[in-house]
């Protein structure tokens, strides 16, 4: 090869490398500007809908709020949220008679959210409990319609539309919680409370879904026939969750079980901080997943680990500035929770290794089964296992350092299995 020869191919390779670089950065602008504006109408409805429980409403009553919402979302296991992941990607595919076909199955297979719900209403019924007997009669007619009807996002996603995503969900979000707000200024009767979390989404969100079908492209070339590849992958990815649902919610119940409501309230404020932080920052996995499912393994393999390292140090930063304005961030916001700032700002910490959840996206795009299903069980199980030793011992910050060592050894996981996932497309 000649020196000219070689001083056009790198040339050619700066330019397309250069084109590729622009392509992604439009689509970081124009869809991280649209789930910007929907995270932070989000985070800020979910701020006032908090500061309106922990200043207008008993602690017992908010931490008893909080118990039966870590049970739902473990009843939501049977809802099989694997399906809403494979129907972004169908979605993606311009399989949109695929999508439907996705949304008519979740609709009945939730049916078994709703068989959990009455099971656990059973259990406290036998128990002498009419509070939460109630409360999971009326989760088990909810969750089902609430999870089929939050599919409406699962399609707009996949066709990239985030400006339509924004403006559904943050209509969404701001709709529900004015009725609770308004709710809680009216009465803390737990089973109303529970009555307002389901009726106005269920409501909204069916009338989003039934919009979009009403106005679905007429044409498409997808063979359903021959594509049941997703729909199976979709059903592993909802088994593969049933043990992060549980982990994700273990902590809540057990600070429940030992502690009491009134702890529970206390440990809920304390976390919320961090965990609206981490919901901001699920935006960045949501962009990612489309655009994953186009890229080339190779590619993926070779630039994700530098850019997971680029978002560590910027959550370094913020974790810094977190600590700095928790103090006042409480004090002028939880004046009833102050003893809750130290345990924050541990809990921040926290923050530190969700960057690595890029990794199972990566894994997910490519339809890594065997390493996701490895990753969903030892991930899950550690945590597990670290929370029923830590917090019987150690009481509140047994949750809170069984959470941070939790999340790490998930990170060693991730790198693990990312790693064996991607073996042949990883440079040397």
């Amino acid at each position: 090869m000649t020196i000219e020869k070689l001083r056009h191919l790198i040339y050619s390779l700066l330019k397309r490398s250069e084109r590729h670089t622009k392509t992604d950065m439009i689509y970081l602008t124009k869809g991280g500007f649209w789930l910007l504006l929907n995270q932070t109408i989000s985070t800020l409805s979910g701020l006032i809908l908090l500061i309106a429980f922990a200043n207008l409403i008993p602690a017992e009553t908010y931490g008893t709020y909080r118990y039966v919402l870590s049970i739902l979302g473990i009843l939501a296991i049977g809802t099989f949220s694997g399906l809403n992941t494979v129907a972004i990607k169908a979605s993606a595919e311009k399989k949109e008679k695929l999508f439907w076909k996705l949304v008519y199955k979740k609709s009945y297979l939730s049916l078994v959210s709703s068989l959990f719900g009455v099971m656990v209403a059973i259990y406290y019924h036998l128990n002498g409990n009419s509070i939460l007997t109630i409360s999971f009669i009326i989760a088990a007619i909810g969750l089902p319609l609430a999870y089929t009807f939050g599919m409406y996002e699962s399609l707009l996603l996949g066709r990239k539309n985030f400006k339509g995503v924004a403006i559904f969900s943050s209509l969404n979000k701001v709709l529900v919680t004015i009725s609770l707000v308004v709710t809680i200024f009216l009465t803390d009767n737990l089973l109303i409370l529970l009555l307002i979390y389901f009726i106005p989404e269920i409501i909204l969100q069916g009338s989003f879904l039934l919009y979009l079908y009403k106005t679905k492209p007429q044409s498409s070339t997808d063979q359903l026939d021959q594509d049941n590849r997703l729909f199976k992958f979709g059903w592993h990815l909802s088994l593969m969750d049933v043990l992060k649902i549980i982990a994700s919610q273990i902590d809540k119940m057990l600070v429940f079980h030992y502690l009491g409501a009134g702890q529970l309230a206390l440990y809920a404020i304390a976390i919320t901080p961090s965990s609206q932080i981490k919901t901001v920052m699920q935006n960045l996995t949501t962009l990612a997943l489309p655009k994953m499912n186009t890229a080339k393994a190779k590619d993926t393999a070779s630039s994700l680990p530098g850019k997971i390292k680029r978002l560590e140090i910027f959550i370094i930063g913020l974790i810094i500035i977190y600590w700095l304005a928790a103090p006042l961030l409480f004090q002028t916001f939880f004046p009833k929770y102050i003893e809750a700032i130290f345990i924050s700002q541990i809990y921040a910490l926290s923050l530190l290794f969700f960057p690595r959840t890029f990794l199972s996206t990566a894994m997910t795009a490519h339809l890594k089964q065997k390493e996701l299903y490895l990753i969903r069980f030892w991930a899950p199980i550690i945590r597990i296992s670290i929370f029923l030793v830590a917090l019987p011992l150690w009481g509140m910050w047994g949750a809170i350092l069984g959470s941070i060592a939790g999340n790490f050894a998930t990170t060693l996981i991730y790198q693990y299995y990312f790693k064996k996932a991607f073996a042949q497309n990883l440079v040397k």
